[in-house]
């Protein structure tokens, strides 16, 4: 993950307020799936239609880029993967066996079947194995393979360590969010697209795979890329398989996908039936919980506001809590945190770290100054030793 202090800018993008009315877009935009288009406006707002059925898409979608950023200009910083992951989702045991080979000098990676005798899995899962390790902030491309991020050796290390077997929740959220913010591979700014319209695009709860491919299809960010309606579809079940637990017993439940993703625990996402598409179709839909998160701490959600700060706001000494809960990458939007949830942790905050945040109220808004910033290293401490 390299040091809170450094990282490339992501300019805000404000989500669209819920009760607010959109115009369709008319014309523009390349042909999608299910007939759904999207183009960015002259105004630089994301706007969709369903050209076949004449109706707006019920996808809500927040608009481009404020602050004077172009889109371009913005997706040039980075660089969406659709694949990599072999269309397997994360597995509780991949991440300590990565780390336990990577400590012992030996890069699995590097050589898929000697990988295959360290690690103990099949060729393919090795590969997806290397797409998560750098996902999930892990492991970092070095000069001679894969090596360890600081952030792993501190928790995952086996013997130094603070959770070297993911037991503690804390872990899971801190992985969470790196999947969220994404991975420096050289040059390139790195982040799975699927986790980037789940923080920063989609602001509805519920969500179902023709949708969310459709956009997937029609996202400027999308266009002119060879990519299959097949790949973007795997890519939207290998996030729903990260967050939503599978069946263990009965005729539809696989041996394999019984082995949840350890995200799965976090309960960030759930079935929630189905729902009747624009072609009359009904589909399995998923529901994202948004509101306050229990098994978040204060000082896991401190440790991510730093980094977020530090990356998006490095030159600020103030924040307003509505930035911290709706601007891009943020905690509130990665989280799904309410302004009431964050205001209530930045109190807590400022009772355990007086020296650090203070919270400045006025009638129109609340404002958190920032007077320290700790490092990455000490941030990670106070997490596993509160």
């Amino acid at each position: 993950m390299g040091s809170l202090g450094t990282g490339i800018r992501l300019p805000g993008v404000p989500a669209i307020p819920r009760g607010k009315r959109r115009r369709r877009a008319a014309g523009g935009g390349g042909p999608v799936t299910d007939g759904i288009k999207s183009r960015l406006s002259q105004s630089a707002s994301l706007t969709v239609e369903d050209s076949e059925h004449n109706n707006r898409a019920r996808i809500k979608i927040a608009p481009a880029l404020s602050s004077g950023y172009t889109a371009a200009a913005k997706h040039k910083m980075l660089d969406f993967a659709y694949s990599g992951h072999e269309t397997f989702s994360l597995r509780i045991s991949w991440l300590p066996k990565a780390v336990a080979a990577l400590e012992r000098q030996i890069d699995p990676f590097s050589d898929p079947r000697e990988g295959m005798t360290t690690l103990g899995l099949g060729k393919n899962m090795v590969q997806s194995l290397a797409f998560w390790v750098l996902a999930t902030g892990v492991a970092t491309k070095g000069d001679d393979g894969l090596e360890l991020t600081n952030f792993a050796k501190q928790i995952l290390g086996r013997v130094a360590g603070f959770d070297p077997y993911l037991e503690n929740n804390q872990t899971l959220w801190l992985l969470h969010w790196n999947l969220c913010q994404g991975w420096q591979e050289g040059e390139r700014h790195r982040r799975p697209y699927a986790w980037h319209y789940f923080a920063n695009v989609l602001t509805d709860d519920v969500v179902t795979a023709t949708e969310t491919v459709d956009h997937f299809a029609g996202a400027p960010v999308t266009s002119g890329r060879d990519l299959s309606s097949v790949t973007l579809r795997q890519h939207f079940e290998i996030f729903i398989r990260t967050y939503v637990e599978g069946e263990t017993s009965g005729p539809r439940a696989i041996p394999e996908e019984t082995l949840d993703s350890p995200l799965a625990t976090l309960r960030l996402l759930k079935e929630n039936g189905d729902k009747k598409l624009h072609s009359g179709r009904r589909e399995t839909a998923y529901r994202f919980v948004t509101g306050p998160k229990p098994s978040l701490s204060a000082r896991t959600f401190r440790y991510c506001l730093h980094q977020w700060w530090n990356k998006n706001h490095n030159t600020e000494g103030s924040l307003t809590i509505r930035q911290i809960a709706h601007d891009e990458d943020s905690s509130g939007r990665c989280f799904r945190l309410p302004e009431t949830a964050i205001h209530k942790m930045l109190v807590d905050l400022t009772k355990d770290f007086p020296r650090e945040f203070q919270i400045e109220e006025s009638r129109s808004q609340r404002t958190v100054k920032r007077m320290n910033t700790p490092a990455e290293s000490a941030l990670i401490k106070a997490i596993y030793k509160a």
